[in-house]
C-alpha cells in the first residue's frame, strides 16, 4: 500500500509554481533503477513514483527513474558515495541525497562536487518535505555556496607547487608574493567562489590536500 494514498498530488502543488508532473512509474521502471545502483531504492520514494515518476517545479526537481540512474552515473555514486543515490536537486548544483536503503526516509541537498567528502548541512524526512509542496526553508537557501579557498600546507616540491598554484586558480600576483604569503598559513588565495567550482579546481592540481574550501558562513 501506497503511504501517499492520501497525498492528492495535483491538490499539493496547484499553488506552485509547477512545470511537470509525470504519469506513475512503473514496476519495471523502477526495477530497472534497482540493477543500477548499489543498494536499494528507498519504498518511500518508490511509493512515490508509483504515484509521480518525477516532477518538476520552479524551486526543485524531484528526479524520475531514468533521471535516478542517469544523475548516479553521472555524479560517480558508485565510486564517491555508493550508500547513497540521489532522488532531485535544487535547480542548481545540489543533489537531495538519501541512503540507498529499504527503510531510509531522511534526505537532504549536498553540493554535488562534494560527494564522498561531506554530509548535507540538513535532513529532513521525505515525505515532510513532499508534503510541504518541496519547499526549501529560507535556513536552508541562505546556507552560503560562497566562500574562499585557502593553502593549508606545502608540499616538498615547493616550486611546482607555486607555479602551478598560480596557474590553475588564476593568480593576480607575482611568485615572490605567494611565496611571502605562504609563510603564514593558512594562506587565502582566492575569495567569493562558488563551492562547486572551487571543488573542481581544487581536485585538478597535483596537490589537492594542500588546499581547502572555506564556507563563509560560520
Amino acid at each position: 500500500m501506497s503511504i501517499f494514498k492520501d497525498i492528492n498530488l495535483s491538490e499539493l502543488f496547484d499553488d506552485l509554481d509547477v512545470l511537470q508532473i509525470n504519469p506513475p512509474a512503473r514496476e519495471n521502471d523502477i526495477a530497472f533503477v534497482e540493477k543500477n545502483i548499489v543498494g536499494s531504492l528507498p519504498e518511500i520514494y518508490k511509493s512515490f513514483l508509483r504515484r509521480a515518476n518525477g516532477i518538476i517545479l520552479n524551486n526543485c526537481v524531484l528526479y524520475d527513474t531514468d533521471s535516478i540512474v542517469e544523475m548516479y552515473t553521472a555524479n560517480q555514486f558508485k565510486e564517491y558515495a555508493p550508500n547513497y543515490v540521489s532522488i532531485g536537486n535544487d535547480n542548481g548544483d545540489r543533489e537531495l541525497i538519501i541512503m540507498a536503503e529499504n527503510n531510509a526516509i531522511m534526505c537532504g541537498f549536498l553540493d554535488a562536487g562534494s560527494l564522498g567528502t561531506e554530509q548535507p548541512d540538513d535532513w529532513f524526512e521525505f515525505t515532510s518535505f513532499l508534503a510541504g509542496g518541496c519547499e526549501i526553508s529560507e535556513d536552508e537557501e541562505d546556507i552560503a555556496d560562497k566562500g574562499k579557498i585557502c593553502i593549508i600546507e606545502i608540499p616538498t616540491d615547493k616550486m611546482k607547487f607555486m607555479v602551478e598554484t598560480k596557474r590553475v586558480f588564476a593568480l593576480p600576483i607575482s611568485t615572490s608574493e605567494l611565496l611571502k604569503g605562504i609563510k603564514t598559513l593558512p594562506f587565502v588565495i582566492v575569495q567569493d567562489i562558488l563551492k562547486a567550482k572551487a571543488q573542481v579546481l581544487i581536485n585538478s592540481t597535483t596537490f589537492p590536500e594542500c588546499y581547502k574550501f572555506f564556507n563563509d558562513v560560520r
